[in-house]
């Protein structure tokens, strides 16, 4: 088995959310139509909320860093609690679509993918101070990976 990857930064930095490259979310039976962003952080602050004029806003923001601050002023969709993991897998599927990040995400192997922060996220990753976290959006990736693996092979 490889190495874990325990920081999406450097070479790794296309796992992260705060990377930025366009993509597009296509909601499907979750709500009509798409939404296109410049980084999966802004979809997924965006989608946080029904509110088309506050999801805007969130998609309008100059930074993956200002997306993130604004969806924590938006109006949470009924059962965001519930959703939000769905909502995440629809953003990192949609981001993954673009073939070069494809092939990098297939390209990490069997390596364990831990989203190691400092900033006390144990939801979406793990305390690099302590070691606990939940790692979800590892898992996330680690699950999208699998999917493009079955589709079009290990590379």
């Amino acid at each position: 088995m490889a190495d874990p990857i325990t920081r999406f930064d450097g070479e790794h930095r296309f796992l992260s959310n705060f990377h930025v490259t366009p993509l597009e979310v296509h909601l499907g039976l979750f709500e009509p139509g798409v939404v296109r962003a410049a980084s999966g952080e802004h979809a997924f602050q965006a989608l946080k909320t029904t509110d088309a004029g506050e999801r805007a806003a969130v998609l309008a923001c100059e930074t993956p860093g200002r997306a993130k601050r604004a969806g924590r002023r938006v109006t949470l969709r009924p059962n965001w609690d519930n959703l939000r993991l769905f909502v995440m897998e629809m953003v990192v599927r949609g981001k993954f679509r673009d073939p070069a990040l494809a092939e990098l995400l297939i390209a990490t192997g069997d390596a364990h993918l831990v989203e190691g922060n400092t900033w006390g996220d144990r939801f979406w990753g793990v305390d690099l101070s302590d070691g606990r976290g939940l790692n979800m959006l590892g898992l996330t990736l680690m699950k999208e990976r699998a999917r493009l693996i079955a589709l079009h092979g290990a590379g």
